[in-house]
């Protein structure tokens, strides 16, 4: 029989009264990949943090034993000692550090008491060419996208020496199918080696691909469990979401054929290397009423061209940007929401969500001058206003009032779309809409695009999640090494897009 290394034993969790994990069993034997599956708020990340000694033993009711010895830990420090890797959703970066310095968090190298710079850039470059990242260790981590800031901290967890269980809190989110297969390989490699893997993920593709076994958290209990994946696929969502999953018909395009944006020959270099292009000569538009795909790999240059249109790029811009007919390209976000443009970025936790704020004033933050006189804010109006848009999206739960960091990531997600949808914009650019948002969630976030655009609205999508592209888009260009490869249909298939986005076609 598989030794088994991990064990957890009638474990629950309290936040302030409230059961978020709840007498929860499990064990996990050397040398397995388990997925950790639910909607957001299921209990799975809680569950893993007391694993990880992220929250102390004292604070929770239950057993863990690992290797057969129950573990009492007080730190995360503790946990990693015994051998215990987690790698968090939220990455815990210092954008103003080097990347040297990041990739080493916790455990800088020193020599007699002195930080040892020379063995720690060594660790970053190492770290760096697993994911083919280019990029000076000794630079700002702020220089990293938010995709390269999560395969950097990645690759620094895996080269932790003697591992006894590695934990992936959705691991591949923003990243491309290439990158995600890297991972996928390293995993592979360490479990081969006896060390069991837990894998919070809310791609069930990458489970199918990865996971021997595949359990399911709802409401803090464990309520599912199986080694069949392949063909489970209707019932693990079933258990994930309390319900069968629905069926969608295709979206019919209404459209009057208004351009909303017109880009052309745009260049998007960066400031402190203006000889290198981000973008280099790209063309697209949108109409009214259409949701286009933007697919590309990581590096691709589809954000900074998203950036670019809205208005936050700090480097040089050149190229021609019309945005609801009115030519040349917005210099800040403020007047691209002037010109009707609004922009849902791909890092929610750190350019989304304002922590420590309640939901009505986190929507409130784009929209001032519209609930305010005499500069002074209406209260009344305010939450009028707020209070629909919450409706309309179906926050959840519908407490305007409550702190942004209590709701799950998917209602978090709708939050920052209603700051933007306030602003009444015709052009809306979602950046990554559904990173690290559970699937009940995630079907929630296509309908509100769905609908947005069936009412007139442009949508420009940028996603690195090849089904989402083909599933939601109406059009989808395709970007490649800063140009844009290609415009296909919706029909493509996935090895035809991939083939664009490496480089191998080109239909531009």
């Amino acid at each position: 029989m598989t030794e088994i290394v991990l064990q957890a034993q009638n474990v629950t969790k309290q936040f302030f009264g409230i059961s978020v994990v709840v007498d929860v069993s499990l064990s996990v034997r050397a040398g397995e990949t388990i997925a950790m599956l639910g909607e957001n708020g299921a209990g799975k990340s809680t569950l893993m943090k007391l694993i990880a000694g992220v929250h102390p033993h004292s604070s929770f009711d239950g057993q863990i034993f690992l290797d057969g010895k129950e573990l009492r830990l007080k730190t995360v420090r503790e946990a990693e000692e015994r051998g215990i890797v987690l790698v968090q959703q939220e990455l815990h970066v210092a954008g103003n550090l080097s990347i040297a310095e990041n990739a080493a968090m916790g455990r800088l190298p020193n020599r007699f008491g002195v930080v040892d710079r020379a063995q720690m850039l060594r660790h970053a470059m190492k770290c760096l060419q697993f994911f083919q990242i280019d990029a000076d260790p000794t630079k700002p981590m702020a220089t990293l996208s938010a995709s390269e800031q999560r395969l950097l901290m990645i690759a620094s967890a895996l080269s932790k020496a003697s591992p006894r269980l590695l934990i992936l809190d959705e691991p591949t989110a923003a990243l491309t199918p290439g990158e995600a297969e890297h991972l996928y390989n390293k995993i592979r490699q360490v479990t081969q080696s006896g060390v069991p893997t837990i894998f919070i993920t809310h791609r069930l593709d990458e489970v199918e691909q990865v996971c021997d076994r595949a359990l399911v958290m709802r409401n803090g209990k464990l309520v599912f469990e199986t080694e069949t994946i392949k063909n489970n696929r209707t019932e693990i969502v079933k258990a994930m979401i309390g319900r069968e999953p629905e069926l969608r018909a295709p979206r019919v395009v209404k459209t009057d054929g208004t351009c909303r944006l017109r880009v052309e020959n745009l260049t998007v270099a960066e400031a402190a290397k203006s000889e290198k292009l981000n973008v280099d000569n790209a063309s697209l538009t949108v109409a009214a009423g259409e949701i286009v795909g933007l697919f590309g790999l990581v590096g691709a240059g589809q954000t900074e061209l998203a950036m670019a249109i809205y208005g936050s790029w700090k480097g040089p811009v050149s190229g021609r940007i019309v945005i609801n007919g009115v030519e040349g390209r917005p210099t800040s976000p403020s007047e691209a929401l002037r010109r009707r443009c609004a922009m849902l970025t791909e890092d929610r936790k750190w350019s989304g969500i304002f922590e420590g704020q309640s939901a009505l004033r986190n929507v409130s933050a784009a929209s001032v001058g519209a609930i305010s006189k005499f500069g002074v804010i209406s209260r009344t109006e305010e939450f009028r206003r707020n209070m629909k848009l919450a409706n309309d999206l179906d926050l959840r739960p519908l407490d305007l009032r409550r702190n942004v960091e209590l709701f799950s990531g998917g209602n978090q997600q709708k939050i920052v779309l209603s700051r933007w949808l306030a602003t009444e914009p015709d052009l809306l650019i979602v950046d990554e809409p559904t990173v690290g948002v559970d699937v009940g969630a995630r079907a929630e976030i296509y309908r509100i695009l769905r609908r947005l655009a069936d009412s007139g609205k442009a949508i420009l999508m940028i996603s690195s999640d090849v089904e989402e592209i083909i599933n939601e888009s109406d059009r989808i260009l395709v970007m490649y090494k800063g140009r844009t490869a290609g415009e296909f249909e919706k029909t493509t298939d996935t090895h035809e897009l991939m083939a664009a986005a490496t480089g191998l076609i080109s239909r531009s």
